[in-house]
């Protein structure tokens, strides 16, 4: 039988083929049309795999479940997204091209995510060749609103993600065995400021500011964020790779506050505003800072500084955060042995501020992210992915996938 190398590097020119097939479909978030083709496309290649397909549609578009059976104990759940950020007729602009010497491939959503979304289905080929099912489940979820995400999608996620020992996004994989292992969550907040209107010269004493306690409230919500550093621009990546530093998210504040929009009804500057209002957003990578930051925050609608105005704060956590539990970590040593077993390779674990599937689906199991294909550039008409990275990433995840299944699981 053949290597698992040797079998993974003999399935790249029907991968090529498939990738240019769906890269080549308008799939944009909301298009229904191209989001069913690639949904039949999928369920084609899945049930050759020897898995069963269910779809879930609603009007913008069709999710894709996936299902192998095995004989073993261990379930796992990958997430990946057919969905793209470019809008119908990009395809006739940019159709996929590969370039054979750098081994990159570009089109629309070519990097983000559907190099990876062809991926998976080659790793449920390499296990079927391998005869290999030691396995309990693995599932497979094709997400159709990864971009903008949905109720749709988040139903689906945690109904998944409780089935499951352990969660896998294939989405968005970091250079040189970067993977992803924690990701902040997010709570979203509006501050609005009642005052007493009147005219700056003539009667400020029987006033009060509300934008001058907007800047006050701004002013606490500053000083509870993490500290910054004194000169952003000496962390440019020009900058960085100028000092050899890989910047892998090491810099990212672990608590942040964005005042992303300020106002008032006023339009004068003489007279005194007896309105303002914030709307901010706070993220941290500990569900248990984002709930300390949340008190505090809801506690400063008692600490005005302007006589007469009144302060109301609202808002919640919206999206808890991708922690890395030692669940998690036990998961991320193995990959790590995997791949210096197979690669000599060292893995670099990246932390991101932003958030994805895995946010959601770390809530019910323990989560690792960003294990896909190598890109650059996404979201951009230079979007590009990298090939070079398919074969190794495929062998390191099938490894993985063996190796995890063989541990022992506690449901």
């Amino acid at each position: 039988m053949s290597t698992l190398k040797e079998l993974v590097a003999g399935q790249f020119a029907d991968y090529l083929k498939d990738l240019e097939t769906i890269t080549n479909i308008d799939s944009g978030t909301g298009d229904a049309e191209g989001s069913a083709k690639i949904a039949d496309f999928l369920k084609q290649r899945l049930e050759e795999a020897g898995g069963k397909v269910e779809f879930r549609n609603n009007t913008r578009g069709t999710h894709v479940i996936s299902r192998f059976k095995g004989t073993g104990t261990r379930r796992i759940l990958m997430i990946a997204h057919t969905d793209t950020v470019f809008p119908k007729g990009e395809v006739q602009k940019r159709p996929f091209h590969f370039d054979e010497q750098t081994m990159k491939a570009y089109g629309p959503g070519v990097g983000d995510d559907k190099a990876t979304v062809v991926q998976t289905l080659y790793i449920m080929k390499a296990l079927q060749k391998l005869q290999y099912d030691k396995y309990g489940e693995i599932m497979l979820y094709y997400n159709a609103e990864e971009e903008t995400g949905s109720k749709t999608s988040s139903d689906i996620i945690i109904e998944l993600a409780k089935q499951a020992d352990l969660v896998i996004i294939m989405d968005t994989a970091r250079p040189n065995w970067g993977i992803v292992t924690r990701r902040k969550g997010s709570a979203k907040y509006e501050v609005k400021v009642e005052g007493i209107a009147g005219h700056a010269g003539n009667v400020p004493y029987r006033t009060a500011s509300a934008t001058m306690e907007l800047g006050n409230q701004i002013t606490q919500l500053f000083s509870l964020a993490s500290t910054l550093p004194r000169d952003p621009l000496s962390l440019t990546p020009d900058r960085l790779q100028e000092q050899g530093i890989m910047d892998y998210g090491q810099f990212i504040p672990e608590n942040t506050i964005n005042v992303g929009m300020i106002g008032t009804t006023n339009q004068k500057i003489n007279v005194i505003p007896d309105n303002a209002f914030a709307k901010f957003e706070v993220r941290s990578y500990k569900m248990s800072e984002l709930e300390r930051l949340d008190r505090e925050i809801k506690a400063l609608a008692e600490k005005s500084l302007v006589p007469g105005t009144k302060v109301k704060i609202s808002g919640k956590i919206s999206m808890g955060p991708m922690e890395k539990t030692p669940q998690v970590q036990q998961l991320v040593n193995t990959y790590k042995e995997v791949v210096q077993r197979e690669y000599y390779a060292q893995v670099v674990e990246w932390v991101a501020g932003g958030i994805t599937d895995g946010n959601l689906a770390a809530r019910y199991a323990p989560t690792i992210d960003a294990l896909g294909v190598e890109n650059g550039k996404e979201h951009t008409p230079d979007e590009y992915a990298d090939l070079k990275t398919v074969g190794p990433r495929t062998v390191a995840l099938v490894a993985f996938i063996q190796q995890i299944s063989e541990q022992q699981t506690n449901h």
